[in-house]
């Protein structure tokens, strides 16, 4: 049951209207989440990878929080991936408090113990950094391609669901790419330095803090490498649903094969068919004798890269016939195909 609510929080968090999001996280916590959700229900939640745009964010069981107009929030600078200088400072007091109650063999255990977890947690960030450049690697391969084989035509003759899908679309791929131009980008951990450890009067203890510190710090990093790919997984599974919808919304936009048994079908070049001998001009002349009685209900016109302008004027006196415009991308430039059905 709380598997459900997860996925239609998670959902409902990356709408880029009336969205859901919960700021414990930076979109959802998930209910597994140890901490008091704090839930804002915006009017406007634009994502651009790793940035979260809120306009008119309202507090939901939040009597203390008010209205928030408008904030901008960085991923990379939540909480979980982030140490304060207050927090170093008291992990380094607490940790050093820790290590003079230790003995010899104690303090070696220990640093061999923090050794192999720096260790897990560079190969977690290595493993993570091998995905991204896996992917970067397939998205810059792939979108040249698909920019290639858009026909901006069939796109501006799709209806009002197939252009919002569209739409959609386009934002996805851009989160997509935004979230991996920023996970190569990613900002810059603070490490140990040396030079504390050569100054230091007892290097074993410093050394061991330092370790300590650097594995905190990695582990940081690593975790936000981790949620990286996480993201760009969510997003690369957004644009697969989205191109699947919008294939399926295209193969239904796309004109059918019109059976022309009974249907009369002439072929005019729309730079021609003004020419009083040319063939266009002829088949312009026939169709408009064959429109004025009025015994055909359709018209439709197919055509590819033409001005079909002048077409259209042309036609508006046939008030009783319903006129269907279709892009056919099998015809030549400036061909159009005007089919009249009975």
């Amino acid at each position: 049951m709380w598997f459900v609510v997860d996925v239609l929080l998670n959902i409902w968090a990356y709408f880029p209207v009336l969205a859901l999001t919960d700021d414990v996280g930076f979109l959802t916590s998930g209910h597994n989440s140890d901490q008091t959700h704090r839930y804002y229900f915006s009017m406007i939640s634009i994502l651009f990878g790793g940035k979260k745009i809120q306009i008119i964010s309202i507090p939901i069981k939040q009597s203390e929080k008010k209205i928030i107009p408008f904030q901008i929030k960085n991923f990379s600078d939540m909480n979980n991936f982030t140490i304060s200088n207050e927090k170093v400072k008291q992990l380094e007091k607490d940790y050093k408090r820790h290590f003079k109650l230790l003995n010899k063999v104690d303090r070696d255990i220990e640093k061999e113990a923090l050794l192999r977890h720096l260790s897990e947690q560079k190969s977690r960030i290595e493993i993570s950094y091998n995905k991204i450049n896996a992917f970067t690697t397939i998205i810059v391969a792939l979108i040249p391609i698909a920019i290639a084989f858009i026909d901006w035509n069939t796109i501006q003759s799709l209806d009002v669901i197939g252009m919002l899908t569209f739409i959609l679309l386009i934002y996805a791929i851009v989160n997509l790419c935004a979230w991996i131009f920023q996970a190569i980008n990613v900002r810059t951990f603070m490490m140990s330095s040396f030079k504390d450890l050569k100054e230091s009067e007892n290097k074993t203890k410093e050394q061991n803090w330092q370790i300590y510190y650097d594995w905190q710090q990695m582990r940081r990093k690593a975790d936000m490498y981790v949620s990286f790919v996480k993201y760009i997984k969510v997003w690369i599974i957004s644009v697969i649903i989205l191109m699947l919808i919008f294939s399926i919304g295209l193969f239904f936009n796309e004109k059918t094969i019109v059976d022309t048994v009974d249907n009369h079908v002439y072929t005019l070049q729309t730079e021609l068919f003004e020419k009083t001998y040319d063939q266009s001009a002829v088949n312009w002349n026939f169709l408009s004798a064959e429109l004025q009685t009025d015994k055909y209900s359709e018209i439709v016109i197919l055509y590819n890269e033409a001005d079909v302008s002048e077409i259209a004027e042309k036609l508006e006196q046939f008030k009783r016939q319903r006129i269907v415009w279709l892009i056919d991308n099998t015809l030549k430039k400036n061909e159009v195909k005007i089919i009249l059905e009975e």
